[in-house]
C-alpha cells in the first residue's frame, strides 16, 4: 500500500494530459452543428451594378435631348418642311394664350417679322417649291393686319402711340424692297400690294377702326 501510495502522488503525467485534452477536442468538434453553406448567389461585379443604374439616366437623357433637338427643328423649319405646321400651331397657341391686345400686338408684329426672313430664305434656296412664296407673303400680311387691329385697340384705351407700328413699317420695308428683283411677276405684285398697306398704316388717321 505504501508503494501503490507513493506511484499514485503527484500530477498526471504529460502524456496523459495530452491524449486527454485530444479526446475532449474531437468530441467537442463531433457535437458542433455543421457550418451553414452559403447560397448559391451570383457574385455581380460592382461595376456591372453601376451600368445598370446608369441606364434609366441615360434613357432620360436621351428623351429630353431628342425633346430639345425637335424643338430647335420645329423653330427653324421652313415652309414646305414636315415641322412648319408645328411651328405654325405652337404661335397660334401662344397668341391665344396672351393676357391682352398689347401682348398679341407684340407676338404679331413678331410672327410677320418672321414670315418675312421665311420669304427671303425660300427666295434664296436653290429649289422652290410653287406657290410657298406666294403663300407666306399672305400670311404675312394676314399677321400685321392681326397686329394693326390688336394696337389699334390698345393706343384708343391708353391715349398715346408707342411708335412700335412705325418702326415696324420701316423694318418691313427695307427688308422686302430688297427682295423684289428676285421674285416673279406675281409674287411681286402680292408684295407692293403689302408694301402699299403698310405704308398707308402711318399716315394719320389712316389706320383701321375696330369694334369692340
Amino acid at each position: 500500500m505504501s508503494r501503490l501510495g507513493a506511484d499514485m502522488s503527484g500530477d498526471p503525467r504529460p502524456e496523459f494530459r495530452a491524449e486527454l485534452r485530444e479526446r475532449l477536442m474531437n468530441a467537442a468538434e463531433e457535437d458542433l452543428p455543421p457550418e451553414p453553406v452559403a447560397a448559391d448567389v451570383p457574385d455581380v461585379p460592382r461595376r456591372a451594378r453601376r451600368r445598370t443604374a446608369l441606364v434609366p439616366q441615360l434613357v432620360s437623357l436621351a428623351l429630353a435631348g431628342a425633346l430639345v433637338a425637335g424643338g430647335v427643328g420645329t423653330y427653324r423649319s421652313m415652309p414646305g418642311d414636315a415641322l412648319y405646321p408645328l411651328k405654325r400651331a405652337a404661335e397660334s397657341t401662344l397668341f391665344h394664350l396672351s393676357t391682352d391686345d398689347a401682348e398679341r400686338a407684340d407676338r404679331s408684329f413678331g410672327y410677320a417679322e418672321t414670315r418675312a426672313h421665311e420669304v427671303e430664305e425660300l427666295l434664296g434656296a436653290t429649289k422652290r417649291e410653287s406657290g410657298l412664296i406666294d403663300e407666306t407673303l399672305k400670311d404675312m400680311e394676314d399677321t400685321t393686319r392681326s397686329a394693326v387691329t390688336s394696337l389699334t385697340r390698345v393706343e384708343r384705351r391708353s391715349g398715346r402711340s408707342t411708335g412700335q407700328l412705325k418702326r415696324f413699317v420701316q423694318k418691313q420695308r427695307n427688308q422686302i424692297e430688297i427682295m423684289l428683283p428676285k421674285m416673279d411677276e406675281e409674287d411681286r405684285r402680292r408684295a407692293n400690294g403689302y408694301l402699299d398697306y403698310i405704308d398707308g398704316l402711318t399716315q394719320p388717321d389712316s389706320r383701321p377702326v375696330t369694334r369692340d
